[in-house]
Formats: structure tokens, sequence, C-alpha cells
């Protein structure tokens, strides 16, 4: 994959993280938002390689990335691919460096202020899966957004082998996503608490229906970041990269087993 190749840094930016999510078995993806700009961005090395270890990512006081942190990161260059058009390299340094964290009672506006008003621009109406000619250059397109779905239809944890899966449906603007096992969501957090609920229930699956979630994670609105990621054969497929409840949920991620 090309990669810009950018001629100097652009200095110090600070990035709110919004998506933490599992790219692979021993990888994560991180994306977010410049507090500056307010513009998303998909964080890539410079290699073009939008995943990193979870030891890429440590920070500089020896704790895990979560979501909602505050980072301040040694600069961020655009770099885009389409459909990725948010890619960008993200320079950590040495190690990023978390300079805070959302408090809970600021955590409903901020979402707020975050969340685009439709998927249009992330998914034409009617459309499930994109291909290349679905991104023409000039038209008007994104790779990832936050939403507060009109309604949560259910969220679906199930063991696939001993990995986990984790599903979420939802209906926007009168269109269904997700059908009846959920888009998938690789949120690591999401990932271990569903984990440790199918563990203490002793079951293979769990689905909450959508009031049974708003109650299992005491929040009367939950924001989603759909992001597009690459399928086989130029296909982009929409998966729930990010799960945002408007109060703090606790979930202990094991990075040994994303």
């Amino acid at each position: 994959m090309s990669t810009a190749r950018p001629s100097k840094n652009q200095g110090p930016r600070d990035m709110l993280v919004l998506v933490v999510a599992r790219a692979d078995a021993a990888r994560i993806e991180v994306a977010g938002v410049d507090m500056a700009t307010r513009a998303w961005i998909r964080a890539a090395d410079t290699t073009g390689e939008r995943s990193y270890t979870p030891e890429q990512l440590a920070l500089s006081d020896g704790s895990n990335l979560q979501s909602l942190d505050t980072l301040r990161v040694a600069g961020v260059i655009p770099a885009p691919q389409l459909p990725f058009v948010e890619a960008a390299l993200v320079d950590f340094g040495t190690s990023p460096t978390r300079i805070g964290h959302i408090e809970e009672r600021a955590l409903s506006r901020t979402l707020a202020e975050l969340a685009a008003p439709h998927l249009d621009m992330l998914l034409p109406a009617g459309k499930r899966v994109l291909i290349a000619k679905d991104f023409q250059p000039g038209g008007r397109q994104r790779s990832i957004a936050m939403i507060r779905p009109d309604h949560l239809q259910h969220v679906h944890f199930s063991y696939e082998g001993e990995d986990i899966r984790v599903g979420v449906s939802f209906r926007h603007r009168g269109q269904a996503y997700g059908g009846p096992t959920g888009l998938p969501c690789p949120d690591i957090k999401l990932r271990a608490f569903a984990r440790d609920a199918l563990r203490k229930a002793g079951a293979l699956t769990i689905t909450l229906d959508g009031r049974a979630c708003y109650n299992r994670f005491v929040s009367p609105r939950i924001y989603l970041t759909i992001g597009l990621v690459a399928g086989d054969e130029g296909t982009f497929w929409p998966q729930v990269l990010g799960f945002h409840p408007i109060r703090e949920y606790r979930a202990t991620v094991h990075y040994d087993r994303l």
C-alpha cells in the first residue's frame, strides 16, 4: 500500500480516542477525532498499516489505551487511501501520553456533539456492502462516523469455537442494520464484557433486546461508531467499531485474548 511521505511533522496533536477495536488476534485498530478540528482520524503507521500491537500503544504511565482517552501524539499527517479517507500517519512517539479522559458527567454532551445525523455518506441507502466504484473521486464519502441509533434492536454475544463474537443490530432513519446476529462489533471492551457475561451465565449465546441492553448498561442512550472494513475481493463492509453508552461500564480487557 502506498502512503504519503510527509516532508515535516505537523507538531503535537490531541486526539480523543473513540475506537479501540480488535483487528486480529494480536492487533488493535485505533480511531478518534482531532480535538482541534473535530476531523476523524484512523491511525496508521508509516507503512500504511492501520493496526498496532498492544505494546506499541503502551502509554507513558505504563497503563493501556482506552476509549474516551485524550492522547497527546507527536504528529498527525493525513494519508487517505480510498475508502479510508480518514487514514492518517499518527506519530505516537516513544509512547503516547494520556492528558485526559472524558468524565461521565460530560460524556453524553460530548458524544452528542460528535454524532452524525445519518449514515448516508458512509452507507448509501439500501447498501450493505460496498465496492470500489462506490467511492468515486469528488463524491460524498466517509469510512467512519458516530451515530445515535433511533433504536437498538439487540446486542448478541456468542462463542465461535473458543473465540467470542459480538453483534449489534439497530435501526436508524428508517433503515435496519445488522440482521439476526448483528453487525460485527470488535470493540475490545465490549468483547471483554461479552466474554465475562457468557462465562457467568454458563451460556453459548446471550441476546439482549433493546430494553434489556439499555438496562444492562444502565444507560438511556447508547452511541455507535460505524466504520467500513475491507473484505474479500475488493469489498467493504460496515462494522460497529465503537460501542458508547453514556455511562461507563466495567470490563477487564486481557490483551492476550483480544
